[in-house]
């Protein structure tokens, strides 16, 4: 295991524990690649951040380096710069579409800085993963000027011998440039809060919404299809083969009398920061963390729902959450999984895991019981 005492400044020594803590192997862990060519695109349309991007590039510009802008998650949406560091930073998936947060890839400055919220430099062997001590990072978080949200990080990354002390500092300038940049120009983004598993809960800006179950469905719909959905599409997804599109324009009509502008037409789409539950849980699962995806998981998405596209999503993440829980193996996963059904198999484990005298032991064998019966 890395020595915890390698890491001299505080803030490093902090983001090993949480990174070891979170089970990344200094000595075989590599960014994950999460998102394709074409779904980056996507997600850069539809980011607040791509309206600063041209003026982090014009800052950041700089000889034997790349710039590199992450949305809140620490996906990489941007990468840019010099030719030769970008060939060799992606064969270390330093490069569009990969995930550099500290719990998949340990401490580096984007995910650091993502982490405590603060401008983080990392220099070389100050990487958890060995892999990556040929290079020193300098980035900066940004945050929407407007809702104090997190929007992202700026990074700057070459090789060690190329990197100026003085980086560190313009790259927290460029951020703050981005603020003020997004401030001047950028309208304020609406936040969409959907909670929606094992229960019916959103917000839009802190203010509660009071939806039907349709509503429900159709919100969810479009969450899980930022592009856009026509109404032909959205009866579909949410009726069948029995839909009816001017049923769904009449929803979504209705609808609109509570998100006002939120709810674009032609096509169909949600027009803010769209964040909740049950797309925690899909973030979680496609990067690997099955950790995380549990304690997101509550319940199941929209238990009462017979419409197709809340069927399929539901079975798709009840059961990707329970093969994650099961093949981990975590007991407080496994806890976690236990509360939002009665699961025989997960049931079992549990019961072979937490020791006879635990009072835990004895409400799960029971439970087992009553699951089998």
């Amino acid at each position: 295991m890395t020595d915890l005492g390698e890491a001299a400044r505080p803030v490093i020594a902090e983001s090993w524990r949480r990174s070891l803590a979170a089970r990344v192997d200094p000595d075989r862990h590599e960014a994950p690649v999460v998102y394709a060519p074409d779904e980056i695109e996507d997600l850069r349309g539809t980011h607040p951040l791509s309206t600063a991007v041209p003026l982090l590039e014009h800052t950041l510009s700089m000889d034997e380096t790349i710039m590199i802008v992450t949305d809140a998650g620490g996906h990489i949406l941007w990468c840019t710069g010099d030719n030769q560091v970008r060939h060799k930073a992606e064969r270390v998936h330093l490069t569009e579409g990969s995930r550099w947060s500290e719990d998949v890839i340990g401490t580096n400055a984007m995910g650091t800085a993502l982490a405590t919220g603060r401008p983080v430099t990392v220099h070389s062997r100050e990487h958890l993963v060995r892999t990556y001590h040929g290079w020193t990072c300098a980035a900066s978080p940004i945050h929407d000027p407007h809702t104090g949200l997190l929007l992202g990080v700026v990074d700057v990354s070459g090789p060690l011998r190329t990197m100026h002390p003085a980086v560190a500092q313009l790259v927290s300038a460029a951020a703050r440039l981005a603020e003020h940049q997004l401030l001047q120009v950028a309208p304020r983004h609406h936040v969409l809060t959907l909670n929606f598993l094992g229960g019916l809960h959103a917000e839009i800006d802190g203010r509660p919404l009071v939806l039907t179950l349709r509503n429900a469905e159709v919100l969810t719909a479009l969450a899980l299809h930022p592009k856009g959905l026509t109404a032909e599409q959205l009866a579909l997804l949410l009726y069948g083969e029995r839909g009816n599109p001017t049923t769904v324009r009449a929803e979504l009509h209705r609808l609109r009398a509570q998100l006002g502008g939120v709810l674009l037409t032609r096509p169909y789409r949600l027009d803010a920061v769209v964040r909740g539950d049950f797309l925690d849980v899909r973030t979680a699962l496609r990067s690997g963390d099955a950790g995380k995806a549990t304690r997101h998981y509550s319940g199941e998405l929209l238990p009462r729902s017979d419409a197709p596209v809340i069927r399929e999503e539901r079975v798709d993440l009840a059961a990707a959450v329970r093969k994650g829980v099961l093949e981990r193996g975590d007991l407080d996963a496994l806890l976690s999984f236990a509360d939002s059904g009665e699961d025989a198999e997960v049931l079992e484990r549990l019961r072979l895991l937490l020791p006879a005298a635990d009072p835990r032991h004895a409400l799960v064998s029971s439970r087992l019981r009553r699951a089998l019966e």
